[in-house]
């Protein structure tokens, strides 16, 4: 029968739904009578998701998705009604009575109670003689007691038939096991026999968001293929949709608004016996579509993991898209050896967590990734490979950007690789020629005096601005001696009050290679249709310049110092962090 009338109205009354959606959408705050945030269910920067409180219903005018509170949990947690109720039944510490009305309900709960059952068996054997061999194994690697025992580890023994054998005793139904990739029926015995698909491994339970066990891992003792074994998906696993050890990283996920993403059952088990908490796996596959639909739930921030190998390198890679149409960032973490559990074991949580927090975005990774691979490759080529990145940037000024920085690392001027690309996306696909009309004079100009050469030709065209730069930088700061002079002298006009402008700026410069660079700036012809978002644009891209190089350096000395690292430098790069993702979100939202 169905869940009573008088109970769902109880349930109604006790979920307020700005307190159920404050849960899921960070961003929610009171704006009068109403709640407004960033909508869950579709990518957008300017809050459109309203909830109403005397109403008790939502509603965002980006996606045109509303209802209730009920309708709110099923659609964000992919439940159907009866469902949501019992979901909101939970929260609000009301009990759901109801019989099971339909086969499948039914067949679900058992399927569940199967894999308890065989859960409980497997971490009895774990800590019997039988599982001496796995138990040894584990403690080896790292595996604390503790860890054991909160992700409810067990050893499936060498017995062909073990867990089989007891499901028969048990009268468990049989095909419901095989269902659930348990066991499978025997080739070679007598008719009706079954055998263990899990044998001599040690047990993993993988456990969905509500915190039932869906399916199992297996890690074999010894020698044997393959080294991992998952169970197959089934009525309760869909590993496109399942992240291992979620339902314990969940609460910390939300309460620090980032998920830290890793490849392997022991990289989670690492992470969580050093105290943090926030880490999940994917099973089997790359991030997917699905996962981040659940993490942004949660977090605004997902860092991508992975080991130093090629084949971590590569899953990355595969992962990096899949979150372009949530409100969640992802940014890309490569570990410099190892694997995050021997990493951590090896050097330190707070070793491990500098390498996260030094974690880059994608468009930034790639660029790392293509640049560090170039080896000998010619530079029209190494410029192919770099534009195709550049042309899945989805902004034009990011991709601007993007450019300037391209430039600066392969030694091209900025026009010059502007034009490249503009070449490039008009069907010049051959690299002939790419990057020809580069002119050095002298010294290479790298990208911080590329900044800071723009910011003085922008001064001497738009005079307001000089106030905000005589606050924002300084002469003593700027490395290149063409900007620095020519600053310099804008910075002693202001002072004495003298009229500041690009064509009585030759008055002082009247020969030599100043003059030329004061022509070229003539020649460029650099009016910016919006002055101060053009100087706000250099002050934060030398901002973010000048925060990278310094978290380079800090975390060169993170990895000198190894285990005597101080919690001083660790502080500083989280600080860093925090205030180049502030940067990087007023460039995004402009």
């Amino acid at each position: 029968m169905a869940i009573p009338r008088d109970t769902i109205e109880i349930i109604r009354e006790r979920s307020r739904i700005e307190e159920i959606v404050q849960r899921y959408v960070p961003s929610l705050k009171k704006r009068g009578a109403n709640y407004i945030g960033l909508c869950p269910f579709h990518k957008e920067k300017t809050p459109s998701f309203t909830v109403s409180p005397e109403k008790q219903i939502f509603y965002c005018f980006g996606c045109q998705t509303g209802g209730n509170v009920f309708s709110f949990i099923s659609k964000i947690e992919h439940l159907s009604f009866p469902e949501s109720v019992r979901f909101l039944g939970k929260i609000t510490g009301i009990e759901v009575r109801e019989e099971e009305s339909r086969d499948r309900d039914k067949g679900l709960a058992y399927l569940k109670r199967i894999n308890v059952y065989a859960m409980n068996l497997y971490r009895r054997v774990l800590l019997s003689e039988v599982g001496r061999q796995a138990l040894e194994y584990a403690h080896r690697r790292g595996v604390s007691d503790a860890a054991i025992e909160e992700f409810s580890l067990g050893f499936a023994p060498p017995d062909g038939a073990y867990l089989a054998g007891r499901l028969l005793a048990e009268k468990v139904s049989i095909e419901e096991a095989v269902k659930l990739g348990l066991v499978a029926p025997s080739t070679r015995g007598k008719a009706g026999s079954f055998y263990d698909r899990f044998r001599n491994r040690l047990m993993f339970p993988i456990f969905d968001h509500r915190g039932d066990v869906a399916a199992f891992g297996g890690r074999i003792i010894g020698e044997g293929e393959p080294k991992y074994l998952n169970s197959p998906e089934s009525d309760l696993f869909k590993k496109g949709s399942i992240l291992y050890a979620f339902h314990l990283a969940k609460e910390s996920i939300a309460e620090l608004k980032r998920a830290i993403i890793v490849e392997g059952y022991l990289d989670v088990i690492g992470f969580f016996q050093n105290g943090v908490r926030n880490v999940v796996a994917p099973l089997g596959t790359s991030l997917t579509s699905q996962h981040v639909e659940v993490l942004s739930r949660y977090c605004t921030e997902i860092v991508l993991l992975f080991d130093a190998d090629s084949a971590g390198i590569k899953a990355s890679l595969r992962s990096l898209d899949v979150a372009a149409e949530k409100n969640v960032e992802v940014r890309v973490a490569r570990l410099p050896e190892g694997d995050p559990f021997d990493y951590v074991k090896k050097y330190g949580i707070r070793r491990l967590m500098a390498v996260v927090d030094s974690a880059v975005s994608p468009v930034e990774y790639r660029i790392q990734r293509v640049m560090a691979d170039s080896g000998s490759l010619p530079k029209g080529r190494l410029l192919l490979a770099l534009f195709r990145i550049v042309d899945d940037i989805r902004f034009d000024s990011e991709k601007r950007a993007q450019l300037k920085k391209i430039g600066a690392l392969v030694g091209i001027e900025e026009n010059v690789i502007i034009n490249d690309y503009e070449r490039y996306r008009a069907g010049a696909k051959s690299p002939t020629n790419f990057g020809a009309l580069s002119k050095k004079t002298g010294e290479e100009i790298n990208y911080l005096a590329r900044c800071h050469r723009e910011l003085v030709i922008l001064l001497l065209s738009h005079p307001e601005l000089v106030e905000s730069a005589m606050l924002d930088f300084s002469a003593e700061g700027m490395t290149d001696p063409m900007a620095k002079t020519v600053f310099s002298k804008i910075a002693e006009l202001y002072s004495e009050g003298r009229q500041i402008s690009i064509d009585r700026i030759f008055d002082e410069f009247p020969e030599g290679d100043i003059r030329q660079f004061l022509e070229k700036g003539l020649e460029k012809s650099f009016v910016a249709e919006r002055p101060a978002e053009a100087y706000s644009e250099i002050f934060i891209n030398v901002k973010l310049y000048l925060i990278d190089r310094k978290m380079e350096k800090i975390l060169e000395e993170v990895n000198r110092q190894g285990d005597r690292v101080s919690s001083e430098m660790l502080i500083e790069i989280e600080g860093l962090r925090r205030d180049k993702e502030k940067l990087l979100s007023y460039l995004q939202t402009r």
